[in-house]
């Protein structure tokens, strides 16, 4: 019995193997993918050109390598863009890149520069990029495709360098002819306004575009008083200025100017900002929200603040963009002196002035004494409009300076610099509400 089981057994096996051997049909389909994406990029090695000075002064150059990795390419799906939002290095070249990733669902194509025809793309080969560039992916059956347009950014300037470009020169210019000078831009347009040697003010008005400095309006006494040039600001969409030690206004900046019923003569107009415009008036910090009452500001250091060479410039923190620091500097006594005002955007906290002493231990961050100052805040969180009233300028900013007969512009590149630190504090919301949020 047991042998003719184990003969069954054995021969069960054998029919069901040669059954299924024999068994051809296949329930499961291929479909070909319809993806169509590049989800990873990275550079490899590139070369950069530095530019540098010999031993005898004589310019000179040499060349490094750029770790492309340290600059990540980052992949915007929606819009259909790569680029670096971490520019490369000034010099770098992009005109032959190799990248040591570049991840792409099927097949990829790039439009040639010289025909305009697609080309199949390889990542190890060199490929210009020095305009951008255009990719196609292809999905696997060839019914469908996507287009990403790619960039690779490189620094124009140094980082904390200004490159000027001289727009105007001549004695004939009315601008060789300021002693003091303020200058403010609003939306496309450029303000200078100068002292001249008589007392007398003038004001050159001309578009960032296509500057033209050969012309000046001469602006109108006030009260029998000539209007202070370097204490013109913008606020609430009118140019206020002091003629002596009265407040006036004028909706265009080159005429109209009139006197403002106001409680306050102060000295000097320190800075606007938000809804305070700030004077300065018997050693006191005041602020105003409509130029007529004012209101004493709570400061750290009330016999520290400056009397001669005022400017101010308004700039988002880094590590709390709802927070706005405005930083004014001057003279007290033939020292500089620099104050800071913290403005909490969300309005939930007020800040007093503080004085950010200037002492040795600061040494070359120290602020220096300066004369005729224009200060500016630039950087990726500028949160300040452009002289405080304009529309903000996303492009890279205009920046004038008056130097003997010249009138030049800039475009910064780089990062902020700090004049100091000084630790916030917090002011309760009953205080706010009775001052106001001008203090």
């Amino acid at each position: 019995m047991k042998k003719i089981s184990f003969k069954c057994l054995v021969a069960a096996i054998i029919a069901s193997l040669t059954m299924s051997s024999c068994d051809t049909t296949n329930d499961s389909e291929y479909t070909p993918s319809r993806d169509c994406l590049i989800t990873a990029v990275t550079m490899g090695t590139l070369k950069r050109t530095v530019h540098t000075k010999d031993a005898q002064g004589q310019d000179s150059t040499y060349t490094v390598s750029v770790n492309g990795a340290l600059y990540p390419v980052y992949i915007d799906q929606l819009e259909n863009r790569i680029y670096n939002a971490d520019s490369l290095p000034v010099g770098t070249h992009v005109d032959k890149v190799a990248f040591t990733t570049f991840t792409a669902k099927n097949s990829v194509v790039i439009k040639s520069l010289t025909t305009g025809n697609d080309t199949l793309f390889s990542a190890t080969d060199s490929t210009d990029f020095s305009r951008e560039r255009t990719f196609k992916v292809w999905s696997e059956d060839l019914l469908s495709s996507r287009e990403y347009t790619m960039e690779l950014r490189v620094h124009r300037e140094e980082a904390d360098t200004f490159a000027w470009q001289r727009i105007a020169e001549g004695t004939s210019l009315p601008l060789a002819s300021f002693v003091e000078s303020r200058t403010l831009c609003l939306d496309r347009s450029l303000y200078v306004f100068g002292q001249l040697s008589d007392g007398n003010a003038q004001v050159v008005m001309t578009n960032t575009q296509q500057p033209d400095f050969s012309s000046a309006i001469l602006l109108p006494n006030v009260a029998g008083q000539a209007i202070n040039a370097r204490s013109v600001q913008y606020f609430h969409g009118a140019f206020y200025a002091l003629a002596g030690n009265r407040l006036v206004r004028s909706a265009t900046g080159t005429d109209n100017w009139s006197e403002v019923h106001s409680e306050l003569n102060p000295d000097m107009l320190a800075t606007a900002y938000g809804d305070s415009l700030y004077a300065l008036a018997d050693g006191k910090l005041y602020a105003t929200a409509d130029g007529t009452q004012w209101t004493q500001c709570l400061t750290d250091t009330p016999n520290a603040l400056p009397q001669t060479q005022i400017a101010a410039a308004a700039q988002s923190q880094r590590i709390d963009p709802q927070t706005v620091s405005v930083i004014m500097t001057g003279q007290r006594g033939g020292e500089p002196v620099v104050w800071r005002h913290d403005v909490d955007l969300l309005g939930s906290y007020v800040y007093p002035w503080i004085n950010l002493p200037q002492t040795e231990e600061l040494g070359d961050y120290a602020c220096p004494l300066l004369h005729s100052t224009h200060l500016t805040a630039y950087g990726a969180h500028r949160r300040d409009r452009c002289a405080r009233g304009g529309s903000t300028l996303r492009e890279p900013r205009l920046r004038t300076h008056l130097e003997g007969r010249r009138m030049e512009k800039a475009l910064p590149h780089g990062r902020n610099g700090h004049l100091g630190r000084r630790r916030r504090r917090p002011i309760s919301l009953a205080r706010m509400q009775r001052h106001g949020n001008g203090i």
